[in-house]
């Protein structure tokens, strides 16, 4: 099947458990890229960027897992790719042996050398600067030469929240493609210094200054990697998905699928849908909208089943969505607290901090749910 560029195409496969084995990774990821015409350039680099920002077990599905990985580069050769021709890339915390985090642990070393292809760490890397077109907090990022000078770029996130962008998928996915110290877009940086008094205060977005200056940071990096024109294509690893922080606390839910497509807003609105959550008031993908990088409203996105080859309803993409809420959760003074309240609006991030802020302004405090399973 071709891939439309604004189209969403989903692969599903069966799963009731919240675990799975490599070989059921592998096999979502082979036959759900087997099922589109990729399209592949006959030269150049094929660049393949899962998240692998902190070396987890895969098992615990902080990490995209090494066997999606697998399936994807298997399915790459056996389209004609040469070896040498492959690429795994990754931007991220270093390896961690006090802690276990290694690419040993991870499952990735082992999956590489079964396939005799490369591993290419990008911390410390070279980059180059890469204008941003329109961009509201950076002109320009400095954007890894590999990824620059790549022939067709494959974006491999997995379905898991995240404490801060509340999805961690294809656009969040990006930051691993700048070096430190830019790359860590969670942080106040240098650029934010001119705001730092006040970062914390609410603004129209019900969110605050530093909230706001991070969704934009991301808009900027999804415009920045347009602008360079590599053919590209995001493919979600959503066997099985992840609730929480995105890190240590967590909780794994099956949702047996893989989510494909080259609109990382479409994607991403398409994957958080399926994860229970509502796209329209998730805060990158409104400031993404906003910014006519893609439309976050599911349906105005057309999600082709490619099983089927048909386009999937509304009442039939619904099945497919998770019965239970994948809910983004962040630390605080007392424990954990939910991103999302229960009539569908946002909570900001750092909530200490914000109500810090309005205490000194004179502002009443905003209030949380407690997140009991996290305590």
């Amino acid at each position: 099947m071709q891939i439309d560029p604004d189209k969403v195409y989903l692969y599903q496969a069966r799963i009731d458990r919240d675990e799975a084995p490599f070989a059921q990774y592998r096999s979502l990821a082979y036959a759900a890229l087997n099922a589109l015409e990729l399209e592949l350039p006959s030269s150049g680099t094929v660049l393949v960027k899962p998240n692998a920002t902190v070396l987890f077990p895969p098992e615990k599905r902080v990490i995209t897992h090494p066997g999606f990985v697998g399936g994807v580069l298997d399915a790459l050769i056996d389209q004609g790719v040469p070896r040498e021709r492959l690429l795994v890339a990754e931007g991220q915390s270093g390896e961690q042996p006090q802690n276990g985090h290694t690419w040993e642990v991870s499952g990735y070393q082992e999956m590489l050398a079964q396939r005799r292809l490369p591993l290419r760490v990008l911390n410390g890397v070279e980059t180059r600067p890469v204008p941003v077109p329109g961009g509201v907090v950076y002109d320009s990022y400095p954007i890894a030469r590999e990824v620059m000078e790549c022939s067709y770029f494959l974006n491999l996130p997995l379905a898991k929240c995240h404490n801060l962008g509340c999805t961690t998928l294809s656009i969040k996915n990006l930051m691993g493609i700048l070096t430190s110290p830019v790359r860590h877009l969670c942080n106040i940086q240098e650029v934010d210094q001119p705001f730092a008094e006040g970062i914390w205060r609410l603004t129209e977005s019900g969110l605050s200054l530093f909230e706001d200056r991070f969704l934009h940071k991301l808009c900027d990096l999804v415009a920045a990697l347009r602008s360079l024109k590599m053919p590209r294509l995001s493919v979600v690893d959503g066997l099985v998905g992840r609730d929480g922080t995105a890190f240590n606390e967590g909780r794994n839910y099956p949702l047996g699928w893989a989510v494909l497509g080259r609109n990382e807003v479409h994607v991403d609105a398409v994957v958080t849908y399926l994860m229970g959550l509502d796209p329209v008031v998730t805060p990158y993908l409104k400031f993404a909208a906003a910014r006519g990088l893609g439309t976050n409203r599911v349906e105005e996105i057309e999600v082709v089943d490619l099983l089927s080859g048909q386009a999937l309803d509304p009442d039939a993409l619904r099945a497919r969505r998770s019965p239970k809420v994948l809910m983004p959760v962040s630390r605080y003074s007392k424990g954990y607290y939910r991103r999302f309240r229960s009539d569908g609006s946002v909570v900001p991030w750092r909530i200490d901090e914000v109500n810090q802020q309005r205490q000194a302004d004179g502002q009443p405090l905003v209030p949380v749910t407690v997140d009991g399973d996290y305590q």
